[in-house]
């Protein structure tokens, strides 16, 4: 039997020949080097000659908290939801709404829950958001609450917004002062709230890619701070109220999706250094995707947001919610929450995974990843930036064109089975129905003038999906 001893002195070339010549089959060697969505190339084998630069990362914190989302369909139910969140070891709340709640919803949502008692509650009221940050401060103020100990906050994002409706409201101008005269009322009143949310998952959900992500919070966030110092904010108050979101996504590598918060904090620094700013670590929130979640065999989406959630574990997120795994296509009930947020729950308490800060360090091939990815995302971002950053890029459709690119790219290959999800084009089992179970009625999209395209979330089986229903539609006539 062949076999190899290890020497120390041998060279990186005496390796990858003694590789060479154990392989009969010259096809295989073709798997020692692959390119990834971003067409950045991956080795077999790494070694402290590839780590060309010793680059100086904050350390990640080794902490991590289990926040949940609550889906606002019906009020008192949210709110049973919500207290078996807290009382399951959650703590944190995101409530989903596309509607603001009224002042009696207000009252019953919030029923039994205390937000005086350290725990952040968020808002995610999509095009409502701007109003919900005053009902919201209104409805504590009513409350008799001191605002000074509050956590939490409303997701205010409007290039995203803008991003997701195909206009920008009233003008670039007007979003930016509307922005800036909503954050000034916000932390005067609310000062530990969190209310600018960069949402970068939102894009990752629409079929970018991992380096995209990475470069298009960077080129929100400068926006954000470009043109909110210019209207008189200090930028040291608005980096102590920023948060970041990304998506964890399995379809790209395990490894990637646990690298973007250390390469994320890389480019943070970066940007700061280049506002002569004095680094703040940011709050990156993570949360499982919906893009490579699958109607059919559903429950599979419990070990892929387990995947996702490990990562984000050990790459250093401040804080993680999944998704129910059926929550886009029927309401979830008590035990999808319970699964959802049990999985954090189960990595931080028993497995102990974020023990360890900044995991990653000292592994060759995840600092050269780093490298790789933090050089990508910087190149891409200083192209937006030429462009006038990233609201005059959604204008021109810059966005939208790069992320289309890469969401075909992604489909051709789901739909050529290159890229796998298990149950729905890869071992699929046929005699499952799920008409029945299936009951979310997708809105149509308003038929409104639009001032560039839209950008829409989409799940990679979906087409998969609608084909198969319209077969159980028609064999069950």
């Amino acid at each position: 039997m062949n076999t190899f001893s290890f020497h120390e002195d041998f060279e990186t070339a005496d390796w990858v020949s003694a590789v060479k010549a154990s392989i009969k089959n010259p096809d295989e060697l073709k798997s020692l080097v692959k390119t990834d969505s971003d067409g950045l190339g991956i080795k077999a084998l790494y070694r402290s000659e590839d780590v060309e630069t010793a680059y100086p990362l904050p350390e990640n914190q080794g902490k991590c908290e289990i926040w949940q989302r609550i889906q606002i369909e019906r009020v008192s139910r949210a709110n049973k939801r919500a207290q078996e969140a807290l009382n399951g070891g959650v703590s944190g709340l995101i409530f989903s709404h596309t509607a603001l709640p009224s002042e009696n919803d207000w009252d019953r949502l919030l029923e039994g829950i205390h937000p005086d008692w350290g725990l952040p509650i968020f808002w995610d009221l999509a095009d409502s958001s701007t109003a919900g940050v005053f009902l919201w401060i209104d409805y504590l103020l009513r409350q008799g609450y001191e605002l000074d100990s509050i956590k939490g906050g409303v997701l205010l994002d409007p290039l995203t917004l803008a991003a997701r409706q195909g206009k920008m409201e009233g003008g670039r101008t007007s979003v930016f002062d509307v922005l800036h005269k909503t954050i000034e009322y916000a932390l005067a009143e609310m000062p530990r709230g969190n209310w600018l949310h960069v949402q970068a998952g939102f894009y990752r959900e629409c079929g970018c890619s991992p380096v995209q992500e990475l470069a298009f919070a960077l080129a929100l966030a400068s926006d954000y701070l470009e043109e909110l110092s210019n209207r008189g904010m200090e930028e040291d108050r608005l980096l102590s109220t920023i948060m970041f979101h990304f998506s964890s996504l399995s379809t790209s590598d395990y490894f990637t999706e646990l690298l973007k918060p250390r390469v994320f904090l890389l480019l943070w620094k970066n940007l700061l250094d280049s506002r002569s700013l004095a680094y703040q670590k940011p709050h990156i929130h993570i949360e499982t995707a919906e893009r490579n979640k699958t109607l059919y065999d559903a429950h599979n989406n419990l070990v892929r947001a387990g995947i996702e959630s490990h990562a984000a574990l050990v790459g250093g997120a401040d804080s993680l919610s999944n998704r129910a795994f059926d929550g886009f296509f029927r309401e979830p009930d008590a035990a999808s929450y319970r699964w959802a947020r049990n999985i954090g729950l189960i990595l931080r308490e028993e497995a102990g995974i974020n023990w360890v800060a900044d995991s990653a360090k000292g592994a060759y091939f995840l600092e050269k990843r780093t490298q790789q990815l933090a050089e990508a995302a910087w190149s891409l971002f200083l192209e937006i930036e030429a462009l006038g950053g990233m609201a005059d890029a959604l204008k021109c459709n810059f966005i939208q064109q790069q992320v289309a690119f890469k969401s075909e790219e992604e489909k051709k290959g789901f739909l050529g089975r290159k890229k796998v999800l298990v149950g729905s084009n890869t071992y699929v089992d046929d005699r499952q129905t799920m008409s029945k179970e299936f009951t979310r009625i997708l809105p149509a999209e308003p038929e409104e003038d639009i001032q560039f395209l839209k950008l829409r979330p989409e799940r990679l089986s979906e087409g998969l999906e609608v084909e198969r229903l319209k077969m159980e539609a028609t064999s069950s006539k």
